[in-house]
């Protein structure tokens, strides 16, 4: 009879646990000088991805920039480097296209708003990215354009909070 009872208790609570449905993420945009960096040095990077990061640095030196050691140092403060280092490897492949076509100085605040347009894009949908990158040098059709080069699906960026 306990063993019976036993079940019932564990299928009962099993059936109650799946009726509950699992809260969506809440997803808010956040100031990026709102939130505190994890300590540096939290991930070992091999030489297959500091060979990447290099090449991330490179593309996006002009537009972001940043000396490489800061940049492999914000790769180090990632629990899961791999993930971001794919994200940024898909920002390259999105960028330097548009990159190549639009040389020279003059075209550099084009560059730097391509950038944005597509750090937006890594975190939500074509739409809400050109909405909220604010253009104001990039048309609607330019900015459609850029973005058929990133592969990813939006992933925002998870964060831990102290509530």
């Amino acid at each position: 009879m306990k063993k019976i009872l036993l079940v019932a208790l564990l299928i009962t609570a099993a059936l109650a646990c799946k009726e509950k449905p699992t809260p969506e993420p809440k997803v808010e945009l956040v100031a990026i000088e709102d939130l505190t960096p994890s300590p540096a040095g939290s991930s070992y990077l091999t030489e297959t991805q500091l060979a990447h990061i290099k090449r991330i640095h490179q593309t996006f030196e002009e537009v972001y920039p940043i000396s490489l050691e800061e940049t492999i140092k914000n790769f180090k403060r990632d629990l899961h480097p791999d993930n971001e280092i794919n994200i940024w490897l898909a920002m390259t492949n999105a960028y330097e296209p548009y990159a190549a076509e639009h040389t020279g100085a003059e075209k550099l605040e084009y560059r730097k708003e391509a950038y944005k347009l597509i750090l937006m894009r890594t975190m939500m949908p074509d739409k809400e990215a050109i909405s909220n990158a604010h253009l104001k040098i990039l048309s609607g059709t330019e900015a459609q354009a850029i973005l058929t080069n990133y592969k990813l699906n939006a992933t925002p960026i998870k964060v831990k909070t102290n509530e």
